[in-house]
């Protein structure tokens, strides 16, 4: 058998195997980019986790700290010096009219005393007086007491200056001037007296005039209570000003028209509606003081309320009195300015008048009202009668009630108004 003849087959080339190295080395580099970005997210979520505030707690707005404001005591501040004080209170005294002739200037250990020959004003003069002084220094004190009639300027504990206040009693007046006469006097009006002082064994003889009645009528009987005959001055425009009138005329008591008028610093100083004013015409005057009488019944007389600077003018005032004198109506001149013509231009008018001597509770406590009183009596025992004028404060009746004994003791009479009058 012959020997099998060997096929012969097509050699294939001979295939080489690709290496993988590369792909594995792609793979590796795609597994890192991808653990690398899963790292990177997982990351910023935990990051984003931790910052991120509790669901159920509201945001908390951050703490602003302020620096501490400095506390800056009062007493740092400057006190005013005792000579600048002293200017300012004699500018004030100038431009009151305290200097035109009766002002006396007086220098004792520092103090400087000014003497005023001019009772103690009201109230309502002194804080106009006043006014600058307080502005200017807010630390200042006033204080009265120490003596009768004298205000005390003080800085501190120190006194810088004082006002002496001195009353004037008026010497017999000359005839009046030759005028047409009075009509005659109404007959509830006793007849007027001279300024001839009661015998000297007497006490001499008082009137008390309480302004700024009207108001109400517990105030006017508290007042009927005081074992006093105190006159009655209403305000007519106050709401119970007819029902008081007649109470206290029904009670045996003098009854007066309190009259509103204008005052230095109008109208930051209102005397009320319906007031007399500067600015009014003469027959506007005349019709206000008409209607005053209507609203206060069985009133004699009248005064003035406020009025510092209506009273100062001879003009305005001549227009009042002459009003009163047809009704047969005196006027007491409350004296609320030391420049004052109305005592004056009654008599001229030939109007019963007087003038007030002293004014009771400019200090509104019962011990400097007390002190008043007693220097009232004393002004009456010197010169046989004197009128003060006090105002319905709790204060001015307990002081009254007080010093009704002493006013006995005294020999002191308490008489209306009307009993005081001049002609």
């Amino acid at each position: 058998m012959p020997p099998r003849k060997k096929s012969r087959r097509a050699k294939r080339p001979a295939v080489k195997k690709t290496s993988n190295r590369p792909l594995r080395l792609l793979l590796a580099a795609l597994g890192v980019v991808g653990f690398l970005l899963l790292s990177l997210i997982l990351l910023t979520y935990v990051r984003q986790s931790r910052l991120a505030p509790p669901e159920t707690s509201p945001p908390v707005p951050p703490v602003i700290v302020k620096p501490p404001t400095p506390v800056v005591p009062e007493l740092t501040r400057a006190l005013p010096q005792p000579e600048g004080l002293r200017r300012l209170l004699q500018q004030s005294l100038t431009r009151g009219g305290y200097a035109d002739g009766g002002l006396t200037i007086e220098q004792d250990h520092g103090v400087t005393t000014y003497v005023l020959d001019t009772p103690f004003p009201d109230a309502a003069e002194l804080d106009v007086l006043l006014d600058p002084l307080r502005r200017e220094a807010p630390e200042v004190r006033l204080e009265t007491g120490r003596a009768p009639g004298a205000l005390l300027v003080l800085l501190g504990d120190r006194v810088v200056a004082r006002l002496q206040f001195r009353p004037l009693r008026v010497a017999a007046p000359p005839p009046p001037k030759a005028l047409p006469p009075p009509p005659a006097p109404r007959p509830a009006l006793p007849p007027p007296t001279s300024l001839t002082p009661p015998p000297p064994e007497s006490g001499g003889r008082v009137a008390i005039v309480m302004d700024d009645l009207g108001r109400d009528l517990a105030s006017a009987r508290e007042l009927l209570a005081i074992d006093l005959g105190v006159t009655f001055a209403i305000i007519p425009q106050n709401e119970a000003a007819p029902q008081v009138a007649t109470l206290a005329h029904q009670s045996g008591r003098e009854v007066m028209i309190h009259m509103p008028m204008e005052p230095q610093g109008y109208p930051r100083t209102n005397p009320g509606v319906d007031a007399l004013l500067l600015s009014r015409s003469d027959e506007e005057i005349r019709a206000l003081v008409r209607g005053y009488r209507q609203r206060v019944p069985y009133a004699v007389g009248g005064n003035n309320h406020m009025g510092s600077r209506f009273t100062e003018s001879r003009e305005k005032m001549a227009v009042v009195l002459e009003e009163l004198r047809q009704a047969g109506l005196f006027f007491v001149d409350s004296r609320t300015s030391n420049r004052s013509v109305a005592f004056e231009t009654a008599r001229e008018l030939g109007v019963a008048t007087v003038r007030r001597d002293i004014f009771l509770d400019n200090v509104r406590t019962v011990p400097a009202i007390r002190g008043e009183i007693r220097r009232m009596v004393g002004i009456a025992k010197k010169s046989g009668e004197a009128l003060a004028i006090c105002h319905p404060y709790p204060e001015t009746f307990a002081a009254l009630r007080a010093e009704v004994g002493y006013l006995r003791a005294q020999g002191i009479r308490v008489v209306p108004a009307s009993r005081l009058l001049v002609r």
